[in-house]
């Protein structure tokens, strides 16, 4: 049984499955993710903000406007775009502490990437 596909159709599907792999990404083993931001990416352990560091979980339906309003409140302006999560840390060596907003939904990566913030602060510049 052929199936017949719509000559734009297939145009557009395959356009949009090269948008998709331009932003995704593959690790060491070959895996591939859908993000810019490779979940296996290894990073210096030792270029800590502290090791001793106290986490305390948000859990929240909606998650961009927790963080806008946080943000706000520590004097940093907001979100511009939508966030899966949030994170705010201190950079004390001693007595660090670090607020991660999450949806009551999340999943490692999420968890993950806002942790490494709590450990290591802004890393992304």
């Amino acid at each position: 049984m052929a199936l017949l596909v719509n000559p734009k159709l297939a145009i557009c599907l395959s356009l949009l499955l090269i948008a998709q792999l331009s932003v995704a990404g593959s690790g060491k083993n070959g895996e591939i993710f859908t993000s810019s931001e490779n979940p296996h990416e290894e990073f210096n352990l030792t270029k800590l903000n502290s090791d001793k560091i106290q986490v305390t979980f948000v859990i929240v339906k909606d998650v961009r406007a927790v963080c806008d309003v946080e943000s706000k409140k520590r004097g940093f302006g907001g979100f511009k775009a939508s966030v899966e999560a949030c994170s705010f840390w201190d950079s004390a060596s001693i007595n660090n502490k670090c607020t991660v907003v999450l949806a009551t939904v999340a999943n490692y990566h999420t968890i993950g990437h806002e942790i490494r913030h709590c450990m290591q602060g802004n890393y992304h510049k």
